[in-house]
């Protein structure tokens, strides 16, 4: 009689264990990664050793930006993408939106909006990008950092007029190759609004030399952003031109007509004396 009372219990618990067996294999995936990287403007790398994190609930995730931010005077923040909608495809991930409103220190922050978010997580690296009215802001862990070398350079610090916007304390870094100068403007801004400073470097500028003068011109210039390895044709210079003339440097240059709106035409002039390294 036990043994006949003991068969339907089995059943009844090898059901139980079969069914909690089903629940737990249609249990959303839960996976949470945090990954160091680079923060990226328009492409280029504006900070590194940047920390990102990515939680993903099934077919949701959300990103998050850790002690961001975008200006010198600017303070940190935490900046949260949620809501994301995100495919599996074997042990790889793509993560897109559309419309976000990031959250910024817990708040929402409409002026960030983001039109368009796409992210994928391949193995151990992350990349993000991400579209305002800014420009791209975005993430990666795939960027190998280079230090750019060259010769010595001479150092200018002035003003720099960009349309009816004005940055004083500009740094100009001038290196000589040979016939050739490279051109750094350090910390440069488009606009008062614009939230990042970049680094523009304009490379093999075909130079003349009178004494301890120099001169230089170019046309249809790509500069480097930044630390990148490659140009950035996006931000082509139609024209650029200067001139070292006893201590002082003058600069202009102007962007193509047939770029983006934000940097079409623009005009850059500066004016600045040689300063000690």
């Amino acid at each position: 009689m036990k043994k006949l009372l003991l068969l339907p219990l089995l059943a009844v618990f090898a059901l139980f264990v079969s069914c909690s067996d089903d629940n737990d294999s249609n249990l959303p995936e839960v996976k949470s990664e945090v990954f160091f990287g680079n923060l990226l403007f328009n492409g280029s790398s504006v900070a590194e050793d940047v920390k990102c994190g990515v939680d993903i609930v099934g077919e949701y995730a959300s990103i998050t930006l850790y002690g961001v931010t975008f200006a010198p005077t600017m303070p940190a923040m935490d900046i949260v993408i949620s809501a994301l909608d995100c495919k599996k495809s074997g042990d790889n991930y793509v993560i897109t939106g559309k419309s976000v409103i990031p959250t910024v220190m817990g708040a929402p922050m409409d002026r960030y909006l983001m039109t368009t978010v796409e992210a994928s997580l391949v193995g151990d690296k992350f990349v993000l990008n991400t579209v305002t009215a800014m420009g791209t802001i975005g993430f990666s862990n795939t960027i190998v950092n280079i230090k750019p070398v060259g010769g010595s350079a001479k150092n200018y610090k002035g003003s720099l007029v960009v349309g009816d916007f004005t940055k004083e304390d500009v740094v100009i870094s001038v290196t000589k190759n040979g016939n050739t100068v490279d051109v750094l403007l350090n910390d440069v801004k488009f606009a008062a609004n614009m939230p990042l400073v970049l680094d523009i470097t304009l490379k093999a500028l075909p130079c003349t030399v009178d004494g301890a003068n120099l001169s230089f011109a170019a046309e249809n210039v790509e500069p480097y952003m930044n630390t990148e390895t490659e140009t950035a044709p996006q931000y082509m210079f139609a024209a650029v031109n200067g001139a070292v003339n006893a201590g002082e440097l003058s600069f202009d240059a102007r962007m193509a007509d047939d770029l983006a709106p934000y940097v079409a035409g623009k005009e850059f002039v500066f004016n600045g004396y040689e300063i000690a390294e």
